[in-house]
């Protein structure tokens, strides 16, 4: 007999390396077929205007084109909303080419279709589109005005979407009963995903089965799926998506874009498969960005530095159209995290989504959490400030603590509604974690004898607060081989973060078998007709339960079987290490599961809403007085999870996210011309740190939750986001912290060199 390791908890290096790391994986460029021809988009070069007309003869006529196409050609369609859609946002949809208008620099208004993918380059610039400038509007505060200039006429308005939470005792008597008020402008700015791989699709019909079938789909490929159908007037189960490795998704990657429904589009109507790669121009015009938001807040508090409430008035970038993700997602995650982890008396928050001539937005990793954390944080240290009091010494006093448990927020889960309520966590017990960890005391004592020699040197620490995991259901379909192996099919999407890997350990320890006889499937959409896909942090308990049912489903079958063959009562048999069922008490005799039952299928499909994580950052930075540079000396997070599945991968996930989170915080920025050009077009104008600029990120990952015998997944809450929360809500501090406040709060983002180096100058 086989014993089985256990494999949950351990920290098992990633299955899926080996093929990655030795060039045998299969990304979204590397997927060819016999016959294909090459796309290529033209897109408007203009932020606002009026088409007037567009030439595509010279193009036509070009050696290798097959053919070019503009919104004349394709069905009057529009990209629908995944999440939350509502009557305005659908008013403001993008169609896959622009008819009539284009409403930002990088508008889809034609498509070039050639033998080879540089003569298609060639022809889309020979492609002449003759638009009518129209003043754009990029300010999400001034496009709010009333005689602002329309994105979308027929709305009557760029404001699409309101949205407010109100909760607690009577918030204008607290702000009038303080001792303090303080009130403050923040501004978080506009920055993205721009993942390593940008996208790709190759898309093949073949008439006589009545099958399409599309490569380089991601994050949702069910959903995806869905719509292409509807917009196609096809059924579902005649397109099949087959999701290659991904080189990051970070959110922006795999949602629908217009590129989604016209390259299968195109391969229908031309009846060969067409291929199209996304180059790094396009990716930064054309990729959601994310994160833009323009906040007015005041935060009323005691004497003692209790913080009593806060009033916030909020706007979102949405961009020039409303996509996948609808126009109040953002909306709800910003409102339900911007009171954060502390004991509030009253809050009232209103936030609005603005149309705006940018390139659409959309989630990035930490949607509505990276935010809300700055801006929340900000207004404490003001607050902190005003009162002389330190601000770790504060935020200790004002957290929820375990006292206070069940401590109910007055926010509503986003997706079941209910209310949310603080549960199992320690926000107080993470904080002082990370502070015993990295001496802090020591360490402040060590900061401020540093500035006193001259140097621009701080330090911070700053909590947060995450809603993570969320979801409706995941369904998973297992498969047990003649040969002891199985293979697990699930609705799980790969987008880099491990899911292979813990997926298997799972369902290794599910099965009590060696993880090299499992096999994780997720890449295509004939195997598992059904998923969510992998968005904040859930794709490891939600595909976990998911595998977990159906193996608990493939041996109550075996146990049926077993039961008759053996001629034993059912409840006599137990799995035993190996994937045998033996009987009870007995030492031998076990048969297979695979002899016994040859597939499982099971939904997951749970009560409850979105986990509640904890987590805290601590920061150190040197600021150069000449010029306005940041190095960040020292980075350690602290983050609450439940259970580890993997801690390796769990360690790695955060410091990503840390990574990602110091570059989004001092150096990226998508930048626009007063005219809408967009000035980030290369990474020579977007920048991102490197591992030079990014220090040694000290990792310290909590598990509160409680493990099970017979539960592989229990207390895992997903870890896929909070390395990114608070980077820019202690970043920001640290460096207030070195170069002082006397020329004003750091109230805006990013914190480039330019900007620093402006607070340096105002304090000398």
């Amino acid at each position: 007999m086989t014993t089985a390791a256990r494999y949950v908890g351990r920290p098992i290096p990633r299955v899926e390396d080996a093929r990655l790391l030795t060039g045998r994986g299969r990304y979204g460029a590397d997927f060819d077929r016999p016959g294909q021809v090459h796309a290529r988009m033209v897109r408007s070069q203009i932020s606002h205007g009026r088409i007037r007309s567009i030439d595509v003869s010279t193009a036509a006529r070009m050696p290798g084109v097959v053919r070019v196409v503009t919104a004349d050609h394709v069905p009057d369609v529009r990209v629908p909303i995944r999440l939350f859609p509502t009557e305005n946002a659908e008013r403001a949809l993008q169609a896959p080419l622009a008819r009539d208008h284009v409403r930002y620099a990088g508008d889809p208004v034609a498509v070039v279709v050639a033998s080879d993918p540089y003569l298609a380059e060639d022809a889309a610039d020979a492609v002449s589109v003759d638009i009518e400038p129209l003043p754009p509007i990029l300010d999400p505060v001034a496009a709010e005005a009333h005689d602002a200039v329309l994105v979308h006429p027929s709305i009557g308005s760029n404001v699409i979407d309101r949205r407010s939470i109100k909760h607690g005792e009577d918030v204008e008597r607290l702000f009038a009963e303080a001792d303090i008020v303080v009130r403050q402008h923040l501004s978080v700015h506009r920055h993205g995903a721009v993942p390593l791989e940008p996208r790709c699709l190759l898309a093949e019909s073949d008439p006589q089965a009545a099958q399409l079938t599309v490569w380089g789909v991601a994050k949702v490929k069910h959903f995806n799926r869905r719509i292409l159908a509807t917009l196609l007037g096809m059924a579902p189960e005649s397109i099949r998506c087959i999701e290659g490795d991904v080189g990051g998704g970070f959110g922006a990657r795999g949602e629908f874009y217009p590129e989604d429904f016209l390259i299968p589009w195109l391969a229908l109507e031309l009846e060969r498969p067409i291929k199209w790669v996304e180059d790094r121009l396009e990716n930064l015009v054309a990729l959601n960005q994310s994160r833009e938001q323009r906040w007015d807040v005041e935060c009323a508090a005691a004497g003692d530095g209790t913080l009593l409430a806060f009033r916030a008035d909020g706007r979102f970038n949405q961009g020039a159209y409303v996509r996948t993700h609808g126009s109040i997602l953002l909306q709800r995650l910003t409102l339900n995290h911007m009171p954060g982890p502390y004991r509030w008396q009253a809050y009232d928050v209103n936030m609005c989504t603005v149309l705006t001539n940018k390139t659409p937005a959309g989630t990035f990793r930490g949607p509505g959490q990276y935010e809300p954390t700055f801006v929340r944080e900000r207004m404490v240290d003001l607050v902190a400030r005003k009162l002389g009091l330190d601000p770790v010494e504060m935020r200790l006093r004002n957290l929820v603590g375990p006292l206070d448990l069940p401590y109910r927020t007055g926010l509503a889960d986003i997706d079941t509604g209910r209310p949310v309520l603080f549960e199992k966590v320690d926000f107080p017990r993470v904080l002082r974690t990370l502070l015993d960890h990295v001496d802090y005391e020591t360490l402040r004592v060590q900061t401020d004898a540093r500035r006193a020699r001259g140097e621009l040197i701080g330090l911070a620490a700053r909590p947060f607060v995450e809603m993570g995991n969320p979801g409706v259901f995941e369904q998973a379909r297992l498969i047990a081989h003649p040969d002891g192996r199985f293979t697990a099919h699930v609705g799980i999407a790969s987008v880099g973060q491990g899911v292979e890997t813990v997926l298997s350990q799972i369902a290794a320890d599910a099965l009590r078998i060696p993880i090299e006889r499992v096999r994780i499937s997720y890449q295509d959409t004939s195997v598992v007709p059904e998923g969510q896909g992998a968005f904040s942090s859930r794709a490891t308990v939600w595909g976990g339960y998911a595998i977990v049912g159906a193996v608990r489903d493939l041996v109550e079958q075996a146990r049926r079987a077993a039961s008759e063959r053996l001629e034993i009562a059912e409840q006599d048999l137990e799995l035993v290490d190996g994937g045998l069922l033996q009987p009870r008490g007995q030492s031998r005799g076990g048969v297979p599961l695979g002899e016994l039952a040859s597939e499982a299928f099971y939904r997951y499909e749970p009560e409850g809403g979105s986990h509640i994580l904890s987590g805290a950052n601590v920061a150190q930075v040197l600021v150069d007085p000449v010029s306005g540079g940041v190095t960040p000396l020292r980075y350690a997070v602290a983050y609450e999870i439940g259970r580890a599945i993997n801690p390796l991968t769990v360690e790695g996930q955060i410091r990503g996210a840390a990574a990602q989170g110091i570059s989004g915080a001092l150096l990226e920025e998508f930048t626009y011309t007063a005219e809408g050009q967009p000035v980030s077009t290369s990474f020579m104008d977007y920048m991102q740190a490197t591992a030079s600029e990014i220090p040694d990120i000290d990792v310290i990952v909590l598990e509160f939750g409680e493990a099970a015998e017979d539960d592989p997944v229990a207390g895992a809450k997903g870890a896929g986001e909070g390395g990114i929360i608070a980077t820019a809500a202690t970043l920001a501090a640290a460096v207030e912290d070195a170069v002082g406040t006397s020329g004003g709060p750091l109230a805006a983002l990013p914190l480039t060199p330019e900007r620093v180096k402006q607070l340096v100058g105002d304090q000398r």
